[in-house]
């Protein structure tokens, strides 16, 4: 260690580290300003995002609760019934118990039938249902007199059918 310093050396180095020490308490002081004006302006975004979180859980909650209240009433129904093995549906069941919840005077068809089988007993089905599979069963039906006809089918339009028998308006 070299103890040959004089004076004014000392006392430039010190000035030197007194300089740069100032220099970088201003600078970091800047810093700390900067990072406080950030840390409120995302502190007041954060409280506003939980404010919308908490209302979407509670409307979150509220609509499930709601789902499965109203769930219940038409699967007990499905749950008894008979409609056989996935390897051999009782398709014939399966859209009898839609047809009963259908208006008496809605029209319906072996497209839309179809769909609806596909979708409420899909776990019940090894393979979708096809349509032309509802409409052979739409015919049975016709020709025991469970359901009517309400237009004929066509080679580009579907036979569409209702529960009741429509009378023609009179005009």
């Amino acid at each position: 260690m070299d103890t040959t310093w004089s004076v004014s050396a000392v006392l430039a180095s010190l000035e030197k580290q007194a300089a740069f020490l100032r220099e970088r308490e201003a600078f970091h002081a800047g810093h700390e300003a900067h990072h406080r004006e950030q840390r409120s302006g995302y502190a007041a975004e954060l409280a506003e995002i939980d404010r919308r979180l908490e209302a979407f859980r509670a409307a979150a909650a509220e609509a499930i609760e709601l789902a499965a209240r109203q769930a219940p009433a038409a699967a007990p129904e499905v749950k008894q019934a008979d409609l056989g093995s996935a390897s051999r549906p009782k398709l014939g069941r399966m859209v009898a118990l839609i047809l009963q919840e259908k208006e008496a005077t809605e029209r319906f068809g072996p497209v839309g039938l179809a769909r609806e089988v596909n979708h409420r007993f899909a776990e019940r089905l090894r393979r979708p249902v096809r349509v032309d599979q509802v409409s052979i069963v739409l015919r049975r039906m016709l020709r025991l007199g469970k359901i009517h006809q309400s237009r004929p089918g066509r080679p580009h339009w579907e036979a569409l059918y209702t529960r009741t028998k429509e009378t023609p308006a009179s005009s």
